[in-house]
């Protein structure tokens, strides 16, 4: 008799144990993972030539040219066997506090916007070089010339706001 109350004892430990680690699981890595989803995964896909519009906001890619050399007199050389991308997209609708990125991806590596003073070209007038508020705004990526980037990733947060189809 003492060895089938043993071996329920031992059974209801490991249940409670496995319950334990499970909850803890949940509680430690729950946020994280969340988190990292929101990396890989967009809240709004925009096809390619359209516009998309969720949470108030709307995206429009406008433009899309590549330049074979440096956009200013100064600064930099562009680095042998790469391009430059100029992505202007169209934003209105409610602003997101503080500022958002650009991010170029081909599915498989992903390039991130250029800062003013690197090799970005000064956006002309009605444009911006941030992307703080609605508005026209220019990301420039230094690309390999090989690559062919297939969306544009709008991030903010570390999380996809939106990414347009290219």
């Amino acid at each position: 008799m003492r060895m089938p109350a043993l071996w329920q004892r031992n059974a209801i430990g490991a249940v409670v144990v496995a319950c334990a680690l499970g909850a803890y699981t949940a509680i430690d890595f729950g946020p994280a993972w969340s988190a990292y989803r929101h990396t890989q995964t967009p809240q709004l896909v925009v096809p390619a030539g359209q516009s998309g519009a969720a949470d108030g906001q709307t995206w429009e890619i406008e433009s899309i040219r590549q330049l074979n050399r440096r956009p200013l007199n100064f600064g930099p050389q562009l680095p042998d066997g790469t391009v430059i991308t100029v992505i202007v997209v169209d934003w209105s609708g409610t602003a997101l506090p503080g500022l958002c990125t650009g991010v170029l991806t081909d599915g498989e590596r992903r390039w991130d916007a250029e800062r003013l003073g690197g090799f970005a070209p000064i956006p002309p007038d009605g444009m911006k070089a941030r992307c703080d508020a609605p508005g026209r705004i220019q990301f420039a990526f230094v690309l390999p010339e090989d690559a062919v980037p297939t969306a544009l990733d709008v991030t903010h947060n570390d999380a996809i706001t939106v990414r347009m189809l290219l």
